[in-house]
């Protein structure tokens, strides 16, 4: 029995109202419209003229007609966005939202009509992506705030990026938490132009990029103050290093520093930073920025000897972290020492050893 007009298509609203329209085509294959509709009367008439397409033996898959100029992309969209933030977000921000949208947000999801997106669609695209938790999770917080700036310009009537725990970012590997004498270990292990480094990093929780930026005013070092003060980081973008602000405003801090390390510091200082109180406390053998490259080598064979063969630098920020907590930091001290800029990036890095959780039992009972 031939299947009448009236039954062509299954019109179906969407939890923001508009209504979207689906088919079966003659290729037997389910077909959708490249936008949503205001009525359901659009939608079917829609589908009404897909199927006179088909009649007429004229139909293409809406998939592969030809887009109109007029239609706003995903992609357009996001272009636009991009370049109105150069002023706002640093050279390092961009560049790895660039890397998002080239190879994560925009091959799938950028020829799509932007007001035709559906939460079903970033579901899906999600769904489908490599397992790589911190890139995605990164990448659609990017989508979810493109979608935001989209809904405040009255574009689209509600933001699609609505999947569950999407920009959770979880951890693949486990950090490790060093104890004070095992940075002092590592410390000892290393050359002793990189010593003063590994401990203002394991002691003081700075970021690589803060360590390497550092310069010898950056330091005071007198009988009743040991601290560091972070006011600039550096990146590598393209084979170069580019010296800025922290990341935030947060990052822009003076961290105390356990006087042991005065006369540590001091000694590097004189033997190892560069000239003057401009130069750099921790300078490459070229006189330049460090780079992590030359020091991974002799830290991974450090970090093996100590037993931690997959100990990272960066997990030295998250010794500090934990050392931090576990010497009786309130939460609001430990976002200051570290340089969060919230309490849930703080309770992130916080790692409760079982020495800790021992000593903490052991004293219920005093």
């Amino acid at each position: 029995m031939a299947r009448t007009r009236r039954s062509f298509g299954a019109p179906r609203q969407t939890s923001s109202g508009r209504w979207q329209a689906r088919y079966t085509g003659p290729d037997g294959l389910p077909h959708k419209a490249p936008r949503t509709f205001e009525t359901k009367d659009d939608a079917v008439a829609w589908l009404a003229g897909e199927r006179r397409k088909i009649d007429l033996d004229v139909w293409v898959a809406p998939e592969l007609e030809a887009e109109p100029k007029d239609v706003l992309t995903v992609k357009k969209y996001a272009e636009r966005w991009y370049s109105e933030t150069k002023g706002r977000h640093k050279p390092r921000t961009r560049a790895l939202n660039r890397g998002y949208l080239d190879n994560v947000i925009l091959p799938a999801l950028g020829p799509l009509p932007l007001t035709s997106l559906t939460v079903q669609d970033v579901r899906q695209w999600f769904a489908s992506l490599d397992r790589y938790p911190t890139r995605n999770a990164n990448a659609f917080s990017l989508l979810r705030t493109i979608f935001n700036q989209a809904v405040d310009d009255e574009l689209v009537s509600a933001n699609p990026c609505r999947v569950k725990r999407a920009a959770v970012k979880t951890r693949v590997i486990e950090p490790v938490a060093l104890t004070a004498r095992e940075l002092r270990q590592l410390a000892d292990s290393m050359p002793e132009q990189w010593r003063a480094l590994v401990l203002v990093a394991g002691f003081g929780g700075l970021r690589w990029g803060e360590l390497t930026a550092l310069r010898r005013s950056d330091f005071t070092l007198t009988e009743s103050d040991c601290s560091v003060t972070v006011a600039r980081a550096a990146v590598r973008m393209k084979g170069h290093f580019v010296v800025g602000p922290p990341k935030s405003k947060a990052a822009m801090r003076t961290v105390p520093l356990p006087s042991a390390l005065r006369p540590i510091l001091l000694a590097h200082i004189a033997e190892h930073a560069a000239p003057s109180r401009s130069g750099l406390m921790f300078p490459a053998d070229t006189a330049d920025l460090l780079h992590d490259n030359t020091v991974r080598p002799r830290f991974k064979r450090g970090a093996a000897e100590l037993g931690h063969p997959e100990l990272r630098f960066h997990d030295l920020r998250h010794s500090a972290a934990t050392l931090f907590a576990q010497a009786g930091a309130t939460l609001a001290d430990h976002m200051t020492l570290m340089g969060h800029t919230s309490s849930a990036m703080s309770a992130r890095y916080t790692h409760s050893t079982a020495a800790r959780n021992r000593a903490l039992v052991e004293g219920l009972w005093e």
